[in-house]
């Protein structure tokens, strides 16, 4: 029965790489091998002007019916403060609404409520986000730039897989080296690309990709 030797070597480039949690290919390898993965990253110049964001506008009382009007005119605030933003009350969503009655150690009714807003053309996010703060009771739930489906990412994936690349071939000419063995021709190569994922409360202005390359070397012993 032929020895299956696998050697994994994960190389990060870079602070922002991210990891990749994907899994290999299921392969039947006959001869006594070495892999190892590379990765590369490279910023992409992919802007948004469209943004979905989620505001918390919580209120509380003593009295029920004036903790929901209260919650009912922060509502209103938001709306207002969108239509002056560009945008619209369509596009202002209520996406949670719940009262939590007092207990013992809280005397309040408490109305807890999110509210979704879509703006689109939006030139400057920090500013927006600003104007919502401003709304005494508001506060931001997370902020996602939405990017479209055609924007092109090629060139940054091209550069990035050929750093991948050449991390992957350094690393594996480094562990052989220390294995005291040779490196004979690739058994196989994969790839995955990690494309940008945009959530948080802090919306990045750069975004970046990852592409991991996964080099398996049949491994030749030395006589």
């Amino acid at each position: 029965m032929s020895l299956l030797l696998i050697f994994s070597l994960i190389t990060q480039l870079g602070a922002n790489s991210g990891g990749d949690s994907s899994s290999g290919p299921v392969i039947n390898i006959n001869v006594p091998v070495l892999s190892v993965t590379g990765y590369g990253t490279k910023t992409t110049a992919v802007k948004a002007s469209e943004y979905k964001i989620i505001l918390y506008a919580d209120a509380h009382s003593e009295d029920q019916e004036e903790a929901r009007k209260k919650a009912d005119d922060l509502r209103k605030e938001v709306i207002k403060k969108t239509k002056k933003l560009g945008g619209s009350e369509d596009d202002v969503v209520l996406t949670n609404l719940n009262l939590l009655e007092p207990i013992e150690e809280d005397p309040y009714y408490r109305v807890e409520q999110d509210i979704q807003i879509w703006l689109k053309n939006v030139s400057d996010i920090n500013k927006i986000k600003e104007e919502y703060l401003l709304i005494k009771g508001i506060q931001i739930g997370s902020v996602t730039p939405i990017i479209a489906e055609m924007n092109d990412y090629t060139p940054a994936i091209e550069k990035a897989r050929k750093d991948a690349i050449s991390s992957a071939k350094k690393e594996a000419h480094a562990l052989a080296s220390e294995l005291d063995v040779i490196l004979g021709e690739p058994v196989y190569i994969t790839e995955n690309i990690i494309y940008p994922s945009y959530s948080g409360y802090e919306s990045a202005e750069e975004s970046n990709i990852t592409v991991s390359v996964t080099l398996c070397y049949e491994i030749i012993y030395k006589k």
